[in-house]
């Protein structure tokens, strides 16, 4: 074991969760909110699990399953949902203003924001050019295959000067995964006091290609590996309350801290935030990798039936948003393969029978998440609550 390790681990952690109370003076108590793992324009979220998804809301699922099945039967089209993607609405600064304006309106704290896209670090280096930003951390969610699923890390504070470099490394182990290159990598990052390394949402499947106790078994072996490599669990903002009580349960087990992720990829804030009296992102690093100390704020949103959330964030990826860079027409950040195989944007298919698929969608999700039923969906979804107490 290395010097670091036998340092980091001589500690035993402490994580400490407490509910977001509007009356209470944070700014009494800590300096700074952090804002960890979300989402911008720069990830692609693929739509593998969007059939099951819809599936759960009846009048959708029976305008998909028709339209879909009317599509394949006279037009020879067969949709496999795994090639379509959508881009999340926000740029890195409109995503770094939704964050730093809950820290600092909610909890009178300033903010430390860092923007985690799928192995993609430009919206890092975006802020780090823009005035006001230029401290941001350069981060990057880093899709990590292993024994047959894939786990998500958290790779936060790269050296900018060299966070080109390490995607390009990233990028090749994805692609030809290697135990031993996997240990020099995990090596050389930990050998950088300003890296932080989270493991995120460890309970859920990333790729969605193996079954909850194949994945649980990866993921205790992953952790029986690399464990002392990991700096941090992740209790994620877009889970449910009992598989994030899980986490906590397993970080007590494998000796790690648990700190916040709210894995936002639409317009709703962050659920899960860390507070902190460090002024420096590289502060709070120290703060979870050395004094491995994790103080965590659940937002009121946390606390929404998580079906509801979900949904609401699903009707972002199809709504108009503020959308820098030409973006703000949903059907410019929403991808689907052509006849040829190529990705096109659903501007391209305006007009077209594919369109005409989805606006009925469209139609039920904006009815689905308007203020008006949003009572009476909170009520629905409240009955489906996945347990919890947290």
């Amino acid at each position: 074991m290395e010097g670091s390790d036998v340092l980091e681990a001589s500690l035993a952690p402490t994580t400490t969760v407490q509910k977001f109370q509007r009356s209470e003076d944070f700014s009494g108590q800590y300096r700074t909110g952090v804002s960890l793992h979300s989402h911008t324009m720069h990830s692609r979220e693929y739509l593998g699990r969007l059939p099951g998804y819809i599936a759960k809301i009846p009048i959708a699922s029976y305008i998909l399953e028709r339209e879909v099945g009317r599509l394949h039967l006279y037009a020879g089209r067969v949709f496999n949902f795994k090639e379509f993607y959508w881009t999340p609405p926000l740029s890195a600064r409109e995503a770094y203003e939704l964050e730093s304006g809950q820290i600092s309106g909610q909890l009178g704290l300033r903010a430390l924001v860092s923007l985690t896209d799928h192995d993609n670090v430009e919206a890092g280096l975006h802020l780090r050019m823009l005035e006001g930003t230029a401290e941001a951390p350069v981060s990057v969610e880093w899709s990590v295959p292993c024994e047959g699923t894939v786990f998500h890390i958290g790779v936060h504070n790269l050296p900018a000067q060299r966070a080109k470099a390490w995607m390009e490394e990233f990028a090749r182990f994805t692609r030809q995964p290697n135990g031993k290159r996997l240990r020099e990598i995990f090596g050389e990052l930990n050998a950088d006091s300003g890296v932080l390394l989270v493991l995120n949402h460890p309970f859920w499947d990333a790729d969605g290609s193996v079954t909850a106790e194949k994945h649980e078994a990866a993921l205790m072996s992953f952790l029986g590996k690399w464990g002392k490599r990991m700096h941090a669990l992740e209790l994620n903002g877009m889970r449910s309350r009992k598989e994030n009580e899980e986490v906590l349960q397993l970080g007590e087990a494998v000796k790690l801290p648990v700190i916040s992720g709210g894995d936002r990829h639409g317009c709703e804030p962050n659920a899960t935030l860390n507070v902190t009296m460090a002024e420096s992102f590289a502060e709070f690093v120290e703060e979870v990798r050395v004094e491995r100390r994790s103080e965590m704020v659940l937002m009121p949103q946390y606390f929404e039936p998580l079906r509801m959330r979900l949904l609401e964030n699903a009707w972002h990826a199809m709504s108009d948003a503020p959308g820098e860079f030409g973006r703000r027409d949903w059907m410019t950040r929403v991808f689907a393969p052509d006849e040829q195989g190529e990705s096109r944007p659903l501007s391209d298919f305006a007009g077209t029978r594919f369109q005409r698929v989805v606006e009925p969608l469209r139609w039920i999700m904006s009815l689905l998440v308007s203020p008006q039923m949003r009572p009476a969906m909170r009520m629905t979804f409240l009955g489906n609550r996945e347990g919890g107490s947290l």
